[in-house]
C-alpha cells in the first residue's frame, strides 16, 4: 500500500476515533471539509505542518500516520491465537500423560498382582479423572480465568471423593466400604467454600 493511503486512511480512523465529522475537523483547521475528504482518500496530503498539528491534536507522532496499522493488528491476533492454540496443546498433552499413567499402573497390575486384578484395576482409570482436573486446575492457575477455577475445583472435590469411595468399596474387607457413603457429605462444605472463596477474589478492592 502507497505511503499516501496509509497516511490517509490513518487520518480517516483518528477522525472516527475522536467522533468528529470532516466538517468539524475542517473548522477546527480552518480547511474546507472537501480537503480533509481529499486527505482521507489519498488524493491529496496535507503539508508537513498541517500533518504536525494534526499528530499533536489526535496525541500520536508522524511515524504513527505512516505506518499500516491494520497488518499489525492482523499480526498480533494472529499471534494470540497461535498463543492460545499453544497452550490448549500443553494442557491436552499433560492430561494425555495422566491417563498414559493410569494405563501402566493398569498394565503393572495384571503383571504384579495377578488374577483379581483386572476386577478392580479399572479403579486407575477412576482415579484418572481428577487426576486430569488438578492438571487443568494447575494450568488454570497459571493461564485461566477465575471462573473455571471455582468450577474446576468443585468437580475436583466430588470426583476426588467418588473416587475414594469406589476405592473403599473395592478394597475394603466384606464391602464396608460401601458403608461409608457419609463421606460425600464432606463435598458440600467444601463445594460451599469454593463458591465463597471465589465470590471473595473477584469482588473488587475498596480504595
Amino acid at each position: 500500500m502507497l505511503t499516501k493511503l496509509v497516511v490517509a486512511h490513518n487520518l480517516a480512523e483518528l477522525r472516527k476515533s475522536r467522533g468528529l465529522t470532516q466538517s468539524e475537523l475542517a473548522a477546527k483547521f480552518s480547511y474546507s471539509d472537501k480537503s480533509v475528504s481529499k486527505w482521507e482518500h489519498g488524493e491529496t496530503l496535507p503539508d508537513i505542518d498541517v500533518l504536525k498539528s494534526l499528530c499533536d491534536f489526535y496525541g500520536v507522532t508522524l511515524d504513527y500516520l505512516v505506518t499500516e496499522h491494520g497488518a499489525l493488528e492482523r499480526k498480533k491476533a494472529k499471534r494470540k491465537k497461535e498463543h492460545v492454540a499453544n497452550k490448549w496443546t500443553i494442557v491436552g498433552l499433560s492430561v494425555s500423560a495422566v491417563w498414559l499413567v493410569a494405563i501402566l499402573f493398569y498394565v503393572m497390575g495384571q503383571i504384579f498382582v495377578g488374577e483379581t486384578w483386572p476386577n478392580r484395576g479399572w479403579i486407575t482409570y477412576i482415579w484418572a479423572v481428577p487426576g486430569s482436573l488438578i492438571v487443568m486446575l494447575v494450568f488454570n492457575g497459571i493461564w485461566g480465568k477465575p471462573s473455571w477455577r471455582t468450577w474446576l475445583a468443585v468437580w475436583l472435590t466430588w470426583t476426588a471423593i467418588s473416587c475414594i469411595y469406589i476405592t473403599l468399596g473395592l478394597f475394603l474387607p466384606d464391602g464396608n466400604g460401601w458403608q461409608l457413603w457419609p463421606i460425600f457429605l464432606i463435598g458440600v462444605p467444601l463445594t460451599v467454600a469454593s463458591f465463597l472463596w471465589q465470590h471473595i477474589v473477584s469482588k473488587p478492592s475498596e480504595t
